[in-house]
Order: structure tokens, then sequence, then C-alpha cells
């Protein structure tokens, strides 16, 4: 069996959602083979003004939230390219670089540390500014091969009027020192290609992969032989459906891209991002398109997440608190049941009956929030079999929560 990706034996199989920042459409992808974590963009509406900005969110291997970055002005996040440099991760994205008035006064191609639960805009210190595009009419947007030392860049002209797009690609150590004279690949577009919604972009070695269509429906993949400049192989058919036959809440959307070599076995899996449920509430549903056994490590990663929150332990006890991390009642937010003694009662700031009993306590599924800030609802019920006292509240997503009300108990 080959370790190579062929697009022409591959399956669309379902993993796994991945947990984002945001309920915003997945729009990157990019995967630190090294540590096995995912780092996706989506949209940040957050700041309002004339230009887009973007959030990063890392992962683990099996799509569970880390932490995540935002990028002010940094544009829609199409793509971002990450590379590991001496234990830190580096992010390659365009930005935008505003004046006062929030007018744009020229775009660059920047280096930027990975920097967990920051903000960051272009004119902080500690971007790296390596290659401009002062010509609005002219969008780049940068991915990387990082085990091959290659920076791609897509760039995009509408000067004419019309959409054209090509492919240039750089060592990442050129890159890094300003030298873009030595491109190691170049591909312009086929007018196939710039007539279509572009979606993702990936590369791996001389093989560059970009996805098309607005829809699932009309998913389009390209492989591109770099060397040569030929197309080597194409899908074009749906991927991504749901159990149902059809797309999660009849949205369905190709966004992000990338192919996986496994650090250890060498297998390669082509993963991609369908985007499905309603607006507010996006799944970010990664799918892979595999024809090798490398597909089995994300399948044992996506069995793990059968239940990834158990309601209760495995031995259908209820779950307990880590003292240590929880000071108040409002901080556990994880659905469930959960069980707190006397004396873990009395060290809860919020809890409302103190020094009486031990206490249930029933956390329900998460609202309409983003990622994993979202807010609950509360059941507190005391463990007595002579007085019947319970009390619920909500907390929102933000942390803030509602006085307790006392639920009148009458005996039957």
């Amino acid at each position: 069996m080959s370790k190579l990706f062929s697009a022409a034996d591959a399956q669309d199989l379902y993993l796994f959602d991945l947990e984002l920042a945001n309920v915003t459409v997945n729009q990157g992808l990019a995967i630190d083979e090294v540590a096995g974590e995912i780092y996706a963009t989506q949209v940040y509406n957050g700041f309002g003004g004339n230009y887009e900005s973007f959030v990063v969110t890392r992962t683990s291997l099996g799509g569970k939230y880390l932490d995540s970055m935002i990028f002010k002005n940094g544009g829609h996040g199409t793509s971002i390219g990450i590379e590991r440099d001496g234990g830190q991760i580096y992010i390659w994205t365009n930005m935008m670089d505003v004046d006062a008035n929030d007018t744009l006064v020229t775009q660059w191609l920047c280096r930027v540390p990975y920097l967990p639960d920051t903000t960051i805009s272009i004119n902080d210190s500690r971007v790296r500014k390596l290659k401009e595009f002062p010509n609005p009419s002219r969008y780049q947007s940068a991915f990387t091969d990082p085990k091959n030392n290659l920076l791609a860049m897509r760039i995009t002209d509408t000067t004419s009027g019309s959409t054209v797009s090509q492919l240039e690609v750089y060592k990442i150590s050129d890159a890094k020192n300003g030298n873009f004279n030595t491109k190691v690949h170049s591909y312009s577009f086929t007018s196939d290609m710039n007539s279509q919604i572009l979606q993702g972009l990936a590369l791996d070695g001389a093989d560059f992969y970009v996805t098309f269509g607005q829809h699932a429906e009309d998913f389009h993949l390209y492989r591109v032989n770099l060397i040569t400049g030929k197309i080597s192989e194409e899908i074009n058919r749906p991927v991504g459906y749901s159990p149902s036959g059809g797309y999660v809440e009849g949205f369905g959307e190709p966004e992000g891209l990338f192919l996986y070599t496994d650090p250890n076995t060498g297998y390669k899996t082509l993963l991609t991002v369908i985007v499905g449920d309603l607006a507010g509430r996006r799944r970010q549903r990664l799918f892979a398109l595999s024809n090798n056994i490398g597909v089995q490590k994300f399948l044992g990663l996506a069995g793990e997440r059968v239940q990834p929150v158990p309601l209760t332990r495995h031995d259908n006890k209820a779950k307990r608190i880590n003292m240590s991390k929880v000071q108040s009642i409002a901080q556990i937010k994880e659905p469930g049941c959960y069980y707190m003694t006397t004396a873990e009662g009395n060290l809860m700031a919020d809890h409302p009956m103190k020094n009486v009993a031990g206490w249930w306590l029933y956390v329900s599924g998460g609202d309409a929030g983003s990622g994993v800030n979202y807010g609950v609802h509360q059941i507190l019920a005391r463990n007595s079999s002579v007085h019947a006292t319970t009390f619920v509240r909500s907390v929102s997503a933000a942390g803030t929560a509602s006085p307790w009300f006392e639920l009148n108990m009458t005996k039957v």
C-alpha cells in the first residue's frame, strides 16, 4: 500500500468537530506535525471598522480547544502558514496597515509568533513585516509546508476587473531573511480555477492542492504538479455529507485544507473542513480524504471523542469537583451531574446554603455561545430525604451568574 495520497482512490471520512474560539465559518487550516496541534482560522468581527480581522484557534490533533490568538486587521484568514523555530510556532499571514482614520495604507506579508490569548496588530514590535503589497487590488494569503521548508503565497489580482490568481513558492529560510528573489515554484491558475470560488490551499513538496466551491455539493479539488505545471488529479463531486444524506441543517461549505504527513510512518492524509449547521452555531466538521491506513490515526482520535464530555463517571457515580481549580459553583460549566460534600460546598463562594448537607449539582449543556465559552443552567439539590431543597439559576458565557432561585417544594 502506497503511503502517498491518491485522489482517485480517496474516500471522504468524517472525523470529529473542531472546537474553535468563534462561531463563524472556518477559513484556513494548518497543522504542526511535530507537536500534533491544529491551527484553524475564522473571521473575527469584534473590532468593527473597515477591515476584517481573524482569530487563530490552536487545538489538539483530536480537535480539542487549547487556546486562541486574534490578528486585528489581518484580513479574512483565508489561509495561514505555520513554522516551528526553536520550539516557538510562528504564523505567516497577510496583515493590513491602517491609519488613524481606519484607511488602508498598505499590506504586508508578516511573520508573527503564536501567542496564546493575545490580540496583535501590525504595529506590534513582535510582528516582522517581510514583503509589502501596496496595491489594494492584489490580495495575498500565505501557507506553508514546514517539513520541506516551503512558504507559498496565493496572490489574487483584481486590478483588471476580473480575478486572476497565481502561486509563488519560496524557501522559508529565504523568506525569513527578506529574500524573495528566488522562487522554488510558480503557477498560474487556469481560467476554470479563476472562475470558481476559492476555498482551501495546501502544499506538499511539489504538489499543490486547492479546493473550490461555494457549497460542498460543488466541491472541486485540484492536485497540481508544480514541476510540470500540470493538473495531475481532480476530485469533482459532493463531499462531507452527514449521516442523513444531506448537510447539517442544509448548510455545507468546504473551507480549510491541509496535507498531513505522519512524522512517524510517512502516511499522507488530506484533511478538509466541511462547515455545517446554521449561522451562530456553525459546526467545523473535519473530514479526511484518504486512500491508505494513515487515516486510522485520526479515526482513533475520533473514537476517543464518542462521548467527549461524560455526564457521569464511568462507574455511573456523579462527577467530583477539582477543588484546587474551582472556588465558586459558577465556574463549573462542563455539563453533567456532580456531587459535593458539605465541606466542599462550604468552600464555594456562591453556595446559597452552607453547613447543612452534601449537594447534587446538575449542569446543562451550553447555549449558543462561542467555542468553549457558553452559558449554562444549574440546578443545586440538597442530599436529604427530609428537607427537599432545590435552587436553580443561569450562568452566562462571560461567567456572570444570576441569583439563585429556591423552588417551592410541596410534599406529595
